[in-house]
């Protein structure tokens, strides 16, 4: 009889002596029960995961929960979204191994015969550290070490319709922010990109830059994988403000989702998106009171990163609002459009990874009361000050209680000293020592729900320490903390 953990953190004695913990909504079968404790076997969603012995005193109940993850995949946004019926959804991916690796381990024993169906793979927009990685799981599949490898289906791949291009042209020349996304369209002194794609692969192999180059060989490879599977292929699609069924897969879960951006509109009959600017430097940007400066020039990145998918999702009375790498003046575009209650969430998957160029009133709007920012040291070409000082502190003003959370993956993260090691980048002097750090503890931070409760929590290096915190949101938004979470510990051994 399968059942479903009803303790927010429980700790189980396997049948060697070791201890292994699992948390509220973890999938449980029991085999049998004493006085004292429950036999059980705890199933992911790719069958047994371990066995052993909990408290008889744990609680279970009969339906399974709302399940997000903000990976720690360093620079970029990795995200995964199980539903309480079992569908899949992959929010972004990061640029390197890291999400194709938690994956493999989250998702085991998959091969080509028997892949991961993953119902979704939103790509909030195309800046590779949102969806490089994803192609990374594909490139997974030839390691030779199971454990090294994920083999996945998606059925359905969602982005925001924007191709980057190379940023020389054929002529070998620099080219212009304006012209990185393919044709554009003037109105009232605006430029708009008019050029949006349902699927990368329509656009010329020649205009399309590396990163999307690669994608579009993943893509497929997948879609050959996919055919097989279901007799169709992958769903692609742009969506924007205005798509209408893009998350009816969702409906048999509970699970509601209303689509806030991309804000395209309507140029002679196609829909555009406006350029972005160059933000000003003044720390009043903050606040939303200064607009974009008219004089400030087009630029590529603000585009792309303003017009992230976003949207909010809806699970009984909690609401979750994504998005992606939202700037000051998408925020403001969005909010201006949109009445307040629109984008009320307890839960916010805060915007381009703890970036200055954020809107307090947008924040406010919001009223988080769990805050995820998604950031991580790699390397000095990748260090952009995420998250910044003053984002940490808007969040904290702009939360709708106290207490409120803000988990940074960043922070989350654990490293271990080494000491002095050799140099392993320092082939010619093998006696050349460094000091090295091992990291032991990568920042994930997950939030998990039935409509009404909330866990949201966090690892460390210390084994079975967590930061976990617990409350309720009632159907008015109304949110009480609880004095703590709920930890069963593990049965004694038995010699």
């Amino acid at each position: 009889m399968f059942r479903y953990l009803d303790d927010d953190i429980v700790n189980l004695r396997r049948e060697d002596g070791a201890e292994a913990q699992f948390y509220w909504g973890d999938k449980v079968e029991i085999l049998d029960e004493t006085d004292d404790v429950m036999h059980v076997v705890v199933h992911g969603s790719r069958g047994e995961v371990a066995r052993g012995t909990i408290s008889a005193k744990t609680g279970l109940r009969d339906a399974g929960i709302l399940r997000l993850s903000m990976v720690d995949v360093q620079q970029g946004d990795g995200l995964i979204l199980e539903t309480p019926g079992g569908r899949v959804v992959f929010i972004d991916g990061g640029d390197n191994q890291l999400f194709a690796r938690h994956a493999n381990a989250r998702f085991p024993n998959t091969s080509e015969d028997d892949p991961l169906l993953v119902d979704l793979m939103l790509v909030t927009h195309g800046d590779a550290d949102h969806f490089d990685g994803l192609s990374e799981l594909r490139k997974s599949e030839t390691d030779t070490r199971p454990g090294k490898r994920i083999f996945v289906a998606p059925l359905r791949v969602y982005h925001n319709g924007l191709v980057k291009r190379p940023g020389k042209k054929p002529d070998g020349g620099d080219r212009a922010d304006r012209d990185m996304f393919g044709a554009t369209a003037e109105r009232e002194g605006e430029t708009y990109v008019v050029d949006l794609v349902d699927d990368p692969a329509a656009v010329d192999p020649a205009e399309r830059n590396t990163k999307f180059e690669t994608w579009v060989e993943t893509l497929k490879a997948w879609e050959d994988r996919v055919e097989r599977m279901t007799g169709s292929g992958i769903e692609r699609r742009r969506i924007d403000h205005l798509s209408t069924g893009a998350f009816d897969f969702f409906a048999d879960d509970g699970v509601a989702v209303e689509l806030l951006g991309p804000i395209v509109e309507d140029l002679g009959g196609m829909p555009g998106l406006p350029f972005l600017k160059s933000p000003p430097d003044d720390a009043d940007l903050m606040l939303g009171t200064v607009a974009p400066d008219d004089r400030g020039s087009l630029s590529a990145s603000h585009t792309i990163n303003g017009h992230s998918i976003n949207f909010r999702l809806r699970y009984g009375n909690v609401r979750f609002l994504f998005t992606g790498d939202m700037n000051q003046e998408s925020s403001r575009r969005l909010r201006e459009a949109m009445p307040a209650a629109a984008l009320r969430a307890e839960v916010l998957k805060a915007p381009h990874h703890g970036s200055a160029d954020f809107d307090m009133e947008f924040l406010k709007e919001i009223g988080p009361v769990v805050s995820l920012i998604s950031s991580g040291d790699e390397s000095a070409a990748k260090e952009y000050i995420h998250p910044r000082a003053t984002l940490m502190a808007a969040l904290g003003k702009a939360s709708r209680t106290t207490p409120a959370v803000i988990f940074c993956t960043e922070l989350a993260a654990f490293f271990r000293t080494l000491g002095y090691v050799e140099d392993p980048k320092d082939r010619q002097d093998p006696k050349r020592r460094v000091f090295a750090f091992e990291r032991t503890n990568f920042g994930i931070a997950h939030v998990r729900t039935d409509g009404h409760r909330v866990l949201a929590f966090t690892h460390s290096g210390k084994r079975f320490m967590n930061e976990a915190y617990r409350f309720t949101v009632s159907a008015t938004g109304e949110v009480e903390f609880a004095k703590a979470v709920v930890k069963r510990s593990a049965p004694r051994r038995s010699d």
